[in-house]
């Protein structure tokens, strides 16, 4: 298996994590041809890790220079999705396929290129052959080319996707420079000629740990490594970054949702940036460690380009490029016990999850003292069991009820709560709109893109309580109350967000998008509750399903699992979890004791605004 023989950082790209569930989908049962280099064998290997792990059923064909050493690695000849060979086989390549989807071709994106005469042959001759094989399937063509291919920037300018460097500021010399326009300019004629859906999206520099991909911070990412003194070769000129995940984001998009016939730069969050700059964001993160100073200008064939583009097309950014220089540098570490996570809520976090675990206590003395059944929910439940704590990386915390306990710690939580605290449903705070019940800590803010939108609500740090509720026994019952459930939530968010629903259907989003106008908001919100506990008075109810969380579409479970408690070590204290937790865990996350992707871990919510006031004390 392509996993097995992955380390951290390989297998944290290689997992996608920043590409959503439903455009992966859309992946399913495609035939694509991926030809390039660097690029192109680490997407190959991304498909194939997904192919294991989300049953995409992705038919490949692998066409570049490593396909030898890949098949060695992975022992490719003994896999069914997957056909390889070299430049020279693509032009045999033609019709030996029922249909080919789509063809990608990474090309020279990237790539350090000896020079133009050298390389120029090769990188033609596989573009023709990329071009006829498209034009024979009827596939969508993708190219990946990068920001080499607007020449020699101007001092101070970020280039968009039609603006280009005076031709005569275009070094004579740079050989790269030139082979990428002209690469570029093929492509495009080939397109106009053949009549092809060609989609470019041009990179900044792309990094990628453990990838084999090679910038020219290489050396100084080393250096930080090994805490050894490094001399920058620095540059007045800035130069736009991104990670390997966004580029392989940008091409999923390409596939599925981006107007083809277009050109669409593609960089990270935060991620154009002078060497300087990249400097002081090492520094900030590994201290005297990053021992970089600056040394000689030398400029580099790329440049700034902006990303406005293929933002406002509707694939925004996913990792800023704090994060990629972290990740690239951990994984250049020797001693791996110094890998650390990437620096989050801005110093904050012990703090939080100090708070959170007050919060647990508090919660669980209450339920105690009125004989109120609970248990951990969701990543806190996880923590318990694979890290008897709190997720490293997690900032909120989760509990579970079944639906009598849940409206009794409803009733007597105001009355019990310490003053700090305050409880928030929909009947206690009346612009509130959320599907589950919440604990917020007073004088605090913790305002996620959702909370932003909605101030007129307390936002201080939560507390999610969850209600797992009865639903159907019959298969099609389930079916019907689970569709309902999602139908009207998708009613409240809606509406609630002021955003339009878009769920892959034309259809069922134009009905969810009717009645969103038709009903008023409260109304809706009754029909959601009333909804999710529909079946709570049902007797001998054998299946339960979360009706409020994330795991919704995970459907149901037997209702049993939730029938005993056991108290296990949650930060030094004793907390309850469901006696039968690995079969609660395997049906939430499937294989729960493997840890989420390196650059995920980064706490489960985009944080906007983080304030814990007087609370700060607890970093001390």
């Amino acid at each position: 298996m392509v996993k097995s023989k992955l380390n951290e950082f390989e297998a944290d790209w290689a997992a996608m994590p920043q590409v959503e569930k439903e455009q992966l989908a859309k992946l399913k049962n495609k035939t694509i041809l991926i030809s390039g280099h660097s690029i192109a064998r680490c997407l190959c290997i991304a498909l194939l890790y997904l192919n294991e792990t989300k049953k995409l059923n992705i038919n490949l064909i692998y066409c570049g220079d490593d396909n030898v050493e890949l098949e060695r690695r992975f022992f490719l000849s003994d896999r069914r999705d997957i056909v390889c060979g070299d430049f020279n086989s693509l032009s045999e390549l033609k019709g030996n396929f029922h249909k080919i989807d789509a063809v990608i071709h990474t090309g020279v994106c990237c790539e350090p290129l000896p020079s133009f005469a050298e390389s120029l042959p090769r990188e033609i001759s596989a573009a023709g052959a990329v071009c006829e094989i498209a034009k024979t399937n009827g596939a969508q063509l993708i190219l990946l080319s990068d920001s080499r291919i607007y020449g020699k920037a101007r001092r101070g300018r970020v280039y968009a996707e039609n603006e280009y460097a005076d031709i005569n500021n275009l070094d004579a010399s740079c050989a790269e420079n030139q082979l990428v326009r002209t690469v570029e300019n093929y492509f495009n004629c080939e397109a106009k000629e053949k009549g092809l859906s060609l989609t470019t999206l041009r990179t900044g520099v792309v990094l990628g740990a453990y990838s084999e991909l090679h910038t020219f911070l290489d050396d100084a990412l080393q250096a930080t490594a090994d805490g050894e003194p490094y001399t920058l070769h620095s540059s007045d000129r800035r130069y736009s970054f991104v990670y390997i995940t966004d580029v392989f984001r940008a091409i999923v998009y390409a596939i599925t949702t981006l107007e083809r016939g277009q050109a669409y730069n593609v960089t990270g969050i935060d991620s154009t940036a002078s060497v300087g700059m990249i400097a002081a964001i090492l520094h900030d993160v590994y201290g005297d460690k990053a021992k970089l100073t600056p040394g000689n200008n030398s400029d580099h064939p790329y440049c700034a380009v902006s990303n406005g583009k293929i933002t406002t097309y509707g694939c925004p950014a996913a990792m800023n490029l704090a994060t990629a220089l972290e990740l690239c540098v951990m994984s250049r570490m020797s001693d791996l016990s110094d890998l650390k996570l990437p620096n989050t809520h801005d110093g904050r976090l012990d703090a939080i999850q100090k708070m959170q675990l007050a919060y647990l206590l508090e919660v669980d003395r209450i339920c105690r003292k009125h004989n109120i059944k609970y248990f951990l929910g969701g990543g806190t439940l996880l923590g318990a069991i694979r890290h008897h704590g709190f997720i490293p990386w997690d900032d909120d915390s989760d509990i579970m009820m079944l639906r009598e306990d849940y409206d009794k710690f409803a009733e007597i939580a105001a009355s019990e709560l310490p003053a700090n605290m305050s409880f928030q449903s929909g009947k206690t705070d009346r612009s509130c709109f959320y599907e589950f019940n919440k604990l917020r800590i007073e004088g605090t803010v913790f305002a996620t893109e959702l909370a932003k939108e909605h101030r007129s609500i307390n936002i201080g740090i939560a507390f999610d309580i969850f209600c797992h509720d009865k639903t159907a026994n019959s298969k099609l019952g389930r079916k019907l109350h689970l569709a309902a459930t999602i139908f009207t939530r998708a009613l409240v968010l809606n509406k609630w967000n002021k955003r339009k629903a878009d769920n892959g259907s034309r259809l069922q989003s134009a009905v969810t998008n009717f009645f969103v106008k038709l009903f008023p908001l409260r109304f809706s919100f009754f029909l959601m509750n009333h909804t999710i506990s529909f079946f709570k008075r049902k007797k001998n109810a054998k299946y339960l399903y979360d009706g409020m969380g994330r795991n919704v579409y995970n459907g149901s479970f037997d209702a049993s699992i939730l029938d005993e408690v056991i108290y296990v070590d949650f930060e030094g204290c004793k907390l309850p979890v469901p006696k039968r937790y690995d079969e609660y865990l395997r049906f939430l996350y499937g294989d729960y004791m493997e840890p989420a992707p390196l650059s995920t871990r980064l706490g489960c919510h985009e944080i906007l605004l983080c304030d814990i006031g007087k609370y700060d004390a607890l970093n001390q």
